[in-house]
């Protein structure tokens, strides 16, 4: 007797409740060293946005962001490894997240050296479909089930596109120059391609531009226009620079506008041409330092300094106005109306079929 087939496994099946998830992302040590050739031999930059501390000033560099860099984990991982004992300084066991590494530290975690690793920056097309977070237990796809296999160690998205969205993101391991990406107050511009299914007019355009309060913010877009329109949808490009949580969408929302599909086609001075769905390349070392000269351009207002504590690029906060100079002023009733207060005081009475004033009615009875 022939043995049975077996029948073909149902795709897209849910995972049960309280499954493991995907687990890391599986990588041999074959493919990280083809990784490595490829991103050596291009142009891309091996040195930090920012200089070392260690080299600078002798303070050193705080452990958990120095594990970080090396691609042990993220910080707040980082954090709980080493408050778990599981972190070793030139042979004693650190608990301390705060402990400054010195050049010439022996820094081990589980019984292995951690050693240097190059800065990397990538330029990734993400799917849709595809989520952006690092997160083991997730069942769904995930950026590091794409592209850790492509790369010689540890990187992280700079910034999200939500599992419906699509474009360009940012992939690196240098903090500093994450944080020139995401944070709004280097302005970095942002360029989305939005679809509407419907038809939208020059006027609700016009309503888009001034903007939308979000989580008590306003958002106000740089610029939006619509570069196409049929009968069933319309095609606008929004530059956005503050770098929210779904800001586009929740903006869109916010007027009575839903995005069937969001595409990043453009940050700062890269584009989205040449790199197809799930593409990854490195970024060279003129378009590093064009986006980083895009988030220190002092015409943008913003003046930015290094933090002694921590070594990152930060903007200069400016001494904001008093409260009592941002509230409106109040209305004046003017000469000849009587205030809000004394309306509120003479109110009218019926009496005797005719109207009059309250103070009026009780001396008229008394005699």
């Amino acid at each position: 007797m022939k043995p049975k087939k077996k029948p073909p496994k149902k795709r897209g099946k849910r995972l049960p409740a309280g499954h493991q998830g995907r687990g890391a992302p599986k990588v041999s040590t074959g493919e990280r060293r083809n990784a490595f050739g490829l991103v050596a031999g291009s142009d891309s930059p091996d040195q930090a946005v920012a200089p070392q501390e260690d080299d600078s000033d002798g303070r050193g560099v705080r452990l958990n962001r120095w594990l970080a860099e090396r691609g042990v984990a993220s910080r707040r991982a980082c954090d709980a490894l080493v408050q778990d004992a599981g972190v070793e300084v030139n042979g004693e066991i650190m608990m301390e997240p705060g402990y400054r590494v010195m050049h010439g530290d022996v820094v081990k975690v589980s019984g292995s050296q951690v050693k240097d690793v190059r800065r990397l920056y990538y330029l990734f097309y993400k799917p849709r479909g595809v989520l952006c977070t690092a997160e083991k237990r997730e069942t769904r796809p995930r950026v590091g089930d794409l592209i850790d296999h492509l790369v010689p160690s540890r990187v992280y998205p700079v910034g999200r596109l939500d599992e419906d969205s699509e474009g360009l993101l940012l992939l690196t391991n240098d903090g500093d120059f994450a944080h020139m990406m995401m944070h709004p107050s280097f302005s970095v511009p942002k360029t989305y391609v939005a679809m509407i299914p419907m038809q939208m007019t020059h006027a609700d355009a016009a309503s888009l531009r001034k903007g939308a309060w979000v989580d008590g913010v306003k958002i106000v877009p740089e610029s939006l226009k619509i570069i196409r329109k049929t009968r069933a949808a319309t095609m606008i490009e929004v530059v956005i620079k503050e770098g929210r949580n779904r800001e586009v969408r929740r903006l869109f929302a916010r007027h009575g506008f839903g995005v069937k599909r969001l595409k990043r086609v453009r940050i700062g001075t890269l584009g989205v041409k040449g790199l197809r769905r799930g593409g990854l390349r490195p970024l060279t070392r003129s378009e590093r330092d064009e986006l980083v000269d895009v988030a220190k351009d002092t015409s943008r207002g913003v003046e930015v300094e290094i933090d002694v504590e921590t070594g990152e690029y930060k903007p200069v906060r400016k001494k904001m106005a008093s409260r009592k100079k941002l509230m409106p002023h109040k209305r004046s009733t003017g000469p000849g109306k009587p205030g809000l207060k004394k309306k509120m005081m003479t109110r009218k009475k019926k009496v005797g079929g005719k109207k009059k004033v309250g103070s009026q009615r009780r001396g008229a009875g008394r005699k």
